[in-house]
């Protein structure tokens, strides 16, 4: 018999889009003989609605109750950004009690939350950017021109504290732009960032597991752009993906040990990917930010990761529902 899964996409987020084309690799690539799959499309006004194909969005029901999760094996909820990856839908199935795929409410909140991320990294001694964080109804302007001026120094980064993809994100050279960037970044959210530029490569690991984990060889992203905006990660074709980085085994060891003990320490389970820069002066390795539901397309880095290691998309998305599954019958009495 087959398992009922049921697939969530598109939301209310600024990446609602990507989602799509990450169910769309997942339809793809999913074993259709084990498992029935159910379509839910979330518009991007929040409606949750049932389809039939993935390719005509516009033929669908919406849906009234949470019935349709009876009997449910798992939910893989690829919703990316905010009220998918930040905790809230995982809450909604804790609440009803279903079984979904990824991190628990706790630990998407604050792996989305950029600012709360860097504050435990900080704790258990994980090297990261230099950065301030800056709330949108009590800031300084002047207090922040100093301290990167005197700290962070130009140029630097400015980000939504919610958000992935690289939306909202912008490199600032010059104090003139400062005011300009951070009102843009608050278009995207109450919180913002302003980050040190650190001069690397920029490498990636995934991460599958709930507590035994395994780690993806290090992959490195050649961006097309400045910097790995997100035109340089979905709409060209100049940026270039390498998988295995090409660095020494001691770097990679030591990446590999970071990337468990920030994973362990903010207590994700199911995936991740998690982001660093190998400093170009130094080889110092440091945290950029970890994504507990990456992009599932047919360019995205995560499942490349794993098919470097003999892990093909098709068992990648076996092992991900069963760890859900899992995970919810460790937690039922």
């Amino acid at each position: 018999m087959k398992k009922k899964i049921i697939l969530i996409f598109g939301g209310k987020s600024y990446e609602h889009d990507i989602s799509i084309k990450s169910a769309k690799s997942i339809l793809k690539y999913i074993n259709k003989n084990k498992y029935d799959i159910t379509l839910i499309y979330i518009t991007k006004n929040g409606e949750w609605s049932l389809c039939k194909n993935i390719n005509k969005l516009d033929d669908r029901k919406s849906i009234v109750d949470n019935s349709i999760f009876k009997d449910c094996y798992c939910v893989f909820p690829i919703l990316h950004g905010n009220n998918g990856e930040d905790g809230k839908i995982q809450g909604y199935f804790d609440m009803i009690n279903v079984p979904y795929v990824g991190c628990n409410l706790i630990s998407s909140a604050l792996c989305m939350d950029k600012a709360f991320t860097k504050i435990v990294l900080d704790n258990i001694g994980i090297k990261q950017a230099k950065y301030i964080i800056v709330n949108k109804n009590d800031y300084n302007i002047d207090r922040i021109k100093a301290i990167i001026k005197e700290e962070i120094k130009y140029p630097c980064f400015i980000k939504p504290a919610n958000a992935g993809s690289s939306v909202g994100i912008n490199k600032v050279y010059h104090e003139h732009e400062l005011l300009e960037n951070i009102n843009g970044a608050f278009n995207y959210d109450e919180k913002i960032i302003i980050e040190e530029c650190i001069y690397g490569r920029e490498l990636e690991v995934g991460i599958l597991g709930n507590n035994d984990i395994i780690v993806s060889n290090v992959g490195e992203i050649l961006p097309a752009d400045d910097f790995y905006s997100y035109d340089a990660k979905y709409n060209s074709k100049d940026s270039i993906v390498k998988i295995p980085a090409i660095i020494n085994s001691e770097i990679k060891t030591k990446i590999k040990e970071i990337a468990k003990q920030a994973y362990k320490a903010l207590e994700c389970s199911g995936l991740s990917r998690i982001d660093f820069f190998l400093k170009n002066d130094s080889n110092e390795i440091y945290l950029n930010e970890i994504n507990t539901m990456p992009g599932f397309t047919n360019i995205s880095m995560y499942p490349l990761l794993f098919e470097n290691v003999g892990i093909k998309y098709e068992t990648l998305i076996d092992k991900l529902i069963d760890l859900g599954r899992l995970k919810y019958e460790k937690k039922v009495i």
